[in-house]
């Protein structure tokens, strides 16, 4: 986020405002100041997080202006500042003009959801607001943005930071076959390398030849637009698409083994939901946040009872998968795919 110029909480500013297009980049600077004030400043205890919708301008204020419990400072985060009122925007353009400098303000715009369209006149008239330009007067405005045309090879250079962060190397053909089949959205970009990871298992260095297998042009035909539809409960769709991966050579002990760490996955989230945030959760099961919120959609569709018998279908399955008894390995282990969806999604 800020981190090229502050490296310490003291250095931080009072006041920051977070916009753009790009909310995965937005929420990975986010994870990275939270990160920074846990080690420093004394974490949760002197971290509050807040909807403007829900709390309103004053107590917005009123909070900012709370003395840190532990550290030097605090930290506020609060998102939606873009759907307060004029009059609300107002008295936070009061606020900014006299932050409390023991308070770190980040304010966070609404960016888009997931499979929405960009809006590219939503960020200019943030930069064109009353706000904005307050911000940028006595703070500072971060804008986190999609790729513009001409620039594929800044996003390959993100993609192998990423891979690396994951412990591989990745070719310099897989990272570009890898971003023209998947796009220059962050969210799916990185949805799409945990997945080549998954896949690629014990393997230190992503090739071609791995992201051709996983990553398929139209996502219509996506290894894990398979497991996604099946964790849907889409039967229709999941039973197309696992015939047309089998078609084309997909293993299915592949697909048995994506499933299985989905389910996985969700049954973990959905225990944790209970008790923790959203960020915590990714942390404790070890996924990016975008994936937390997906798998607690899905995880809505099964109840505990569900996922028990679920996972029992997965033990029969494996089971079954490795006693072909009529016919080829293959053919018969496409047949016990086919009746574990069903038992699945029912």
């Amino acid at each position: 986020m800020t981190y090229k110029k502050a490296n310490k909480v003291e250095d931080l500013k009072s006041v920051y405002l977070i916009y753009g297009d790009e909310e995965y980049l937005a929420k990975e600077a986010l994870k990275r100041l939270r990160g920074l004030f846990e080690v420093e400043a004394g974490g949760d205890l002197d971290t509050e997080v807040m909807d403007a919708r829900e709390a309103g301008a004053r107590k917005i204020i009123d909070s900012a202006e709370i003395s840190p419990m532990i550290s030097d400072r605090r930290l506020m985060i609060v998102y939606g500042v873009d759907k307060l009122s004029k009059s609300e925007k107002d008295k936070i353009i009061n606020y900014i003009g006299e932050p409390n400098p023991k308070t770190v303000l980040v304010m966070v715009t609404t960016f888009p959801e997931a499979g929405e369209s960009r809006d590219a006149g939503k960020v200019k008239r943030i930069e064109s607001s009353a706000i904005y330009k307050k911000v940028k007067q006595e703070g500072e405005a971060l804008k986190f943005a999609r790729p513009g045309k001409g620039r594929q090879k800044s996003v390959e250079d993100w993609v192998r930071k990423e891979f690396k962060k994951k412990g591989k190397k990745v070719t310099e053909g897989a990272a570009t076959l890898l971003v023209q089949r998947a796009g220059t959205d962050f969210r799916d970009l990185a949805n799409v390398i945990e997945r080549v990871c998954l896949y690629a298992g014990e393997e230190t260095t992503v090739t071609d030849e791995i992201v051709e297998e996983t990553v398929f042009q139209s996502a219509f035909h996506g290894v894990f637009e398979l497991v996604d539809s099946v964790a849907e409960r889409r039967r229709d769709v999941s039973l197309l698409l696992l015939n047309r991966l089998i078609s084309q050579g997909e293993n299915p002990q592949n697909l048995f083994n994506l499933l299985v760490r989905q389910f996985r996955i969700i049954a973990r989230v959905k225990a944790l939901s209970h008790s923790y945030g959203r960020p915590e959760i990714a942390s404790i099961v070890g996924v990016p946040p975008f994936l937390v919120s997906k798998c607690e959609m899905q995880a809505r569709k099964y109840s505990t009872g569900k996922l028990r018998e679920i996972f029992i279908e997965f033990k029969n399955a494996q089971m079954e998968m490795h006693s072909a008894k009529y016919l080829p390995g293959a053919e018969y282990q496409s047949l016990i795919m086919e009746k574990l969806i069903v038992g699945i999604i029912g």
